[in-house]
């Protein structure tokens, strides 16, 4: 049950410069700044932090961690998600505020022949019952279940699974950038009209979104941040400008004012989807405007990684069901 709801929808000043350095003879740095793995230090960070893209739907078989970043994980302090997903009445809640105002439901948004097109979409993929249960959730929530449908896998995870049952094993806290709550008020500015028109258009141009689809792993997988962000950009034609303002930069400012506060005397790993690390708005980029260092950590997953978790990504199903 909790797997399946993870699916649904960061010393002294003194020795700030020994832990920089300590810090680089710790990692290595990554060529030509291809990797979903950044350290942040300086502008009075007491302790180094460290961000990383993730994907929110994988592969069970992709969702895979580093060495580095598994070490990361042990090292830290605490670990930040966009949400956190270790409190299951966070998770809750929002599945609460994501339902659309005033008893609309999916069906008020379309046309009968629109609807149709989505029920029967959903009927293929053997998911009728979960569009039925979340027939008023607002259109872009719904639409994460499109890219589930998609994936060329019977079991999907996210990145950000893969990191909090390591987290646990650690008996790591985790928390969040921002509340569920707040999420699903960010959902609230874009009307649904403009949701729904996003909807339809990832189903009803399903066999190229399923194309894009696997060129956006692909890509994640090479750790590309600016290709992966313009693939995005250039795909996703469905999307305004107004919604990407809302739905990723307007959050990345919110998120980089935070860390004054979130980062006191604290080694944080923050993992959030890569789509908010590239480009002007993204948040490397601001970070250094802020007069963060920056510098992109090797993130490479070998053979022997792919085993390992894989096995554990079988033993934790078990576990699960």
């Amino acid at each position: 049950m909790k797997n399946k709801i993870f699916k649904y929808t960061s010393l002294l000043l003194s020795l700030t410069g020994f832990i920089a350095c300590e810090s680089k003879g710790q990692f290595n740095t990554a060529k030509d700044n291809r990797t979903l793995l950044w350290e942040i230090t300086g502008n009075g960070l007491q302790k180094p932090i460290y961000i990383y893209g993730t994907m929110h739907l994988l592969c069970a078989k992709d969702a895979l961690l580093s060495d580095n970043l598994k070490q990361i994980v042990q090292n830290a302090d605490e670990i930040y998600f966009e949400i956190d997903m270790d409190d299951i009445s966070e998770l809750l809640t929002g599945f609460k505020e994501g339902k659309m105002k005033n008893d609309t439901t999916l069906a008020d948004l379309y046309s009968s022949d629109e609807y149709q097109r989505i029920k029967n979409f959903f009927d293929h993929h053997g998911m009728g019952m979960e569009l039925q249960m979340l027939n008023r959730m607002q259109p872009m929530l719904i639409s994460a279940l499109v890219y589930q449908a998609i994936l060329p896998c019977e079991h999907a995870d996210g990145i950000e699974l893969s990191i909090m049952q390591l987290a646990h094993r650690y008996k790591k806290e985790i928390k969040g950038l921002e509340t569920a709550a707040f999420q699903a008020s960010v959902l609230d500015n874009i009307p649904y009209a403009a949701q729904a028109k996003e909807l339809l258009y990832s189903i009803d141009s399903a066999q190229s979104t399923e194309s894009e689809t696997e060129e956006m792993v692909k890509l994640y997988k090479e750790q590309d941040l600016e290709k992966l962000l313009d693939y995005s950009l250039k795909t996703e034609a469905g999307t305004t400008g107004e919604i990407q303002d809302i739905m990723i930069n307007q959050r990345n400012k919110n998120w980089v004012k935070q860390l004054p506060v979130i980062t006191k005397n604290k080694s944080l790993l923050i993992a959030v989807g890569a789509g908010h690390l590239g480009g002007v708005a993204g948040l490397l980029n601001l970070l250094k405007e802020k007069g963060y260092k920056l510098r992109p950590l090797e993130n490479s997953i070998n053979s022997k990684d792919d085993e390992n978790n894989q096995a554990g990504h079988k033993r934790n199903s078990a576990h699960d069901s």
